[in-house]
């Protein structure tokens, strides 16, 4: 499959990703410390692992403040921000198609998934 079609969903894969993304999208500029609090769960090696891809990928920036203590934020870039209204579009659907899975189609279809 050609890559171009499916980066998005590369850059999306994960268990905390999409999270941290919604996290940013509406706060603007966050410290470390307050991405943490605000994706519940995760813990302080997968936040940092996550937001280095995502600065890798030019999803996010980082900006260090020569202060002490260290002050750094972290903030999307303009690529990051086009995320938004594809994110709401998911939820969107995701609201108005939800039915709860059978334990058949549990079986069938989300075992692909595991």
């Amino acid at each position: 499959m050609n890559e171009r079609k499916t980066y998005l969903l590369d850059i999306l894969q994960g268990k905390w990703r999409v999270t941290i993304i919604e996290a940013m999208l509406y706060t603007g500029p966050r410290q470390f410390a307050d991405l943490k609090t605000d994706v519940k769960g995760i813990s302080a090696k997968v936040l940092t692992e996550n937001l280095y891809f995502f600065i890798k990928c030019g999803i996010v920036s980082k900006k260090s403040y020569p202060v002490f203590p260290p002050k750094t934020e972290y903030s999307l870039t303009d690529k990051g921000e086009k995320i938004g209204p594809i994110l709401n579009e998911i939820y969107k659907w995701s609201v108005e198609n939800y039915a709860a899975p059978t334990e058949e189609v549990k079986d069938d279809f989300y075992s692909v998934f595991k």
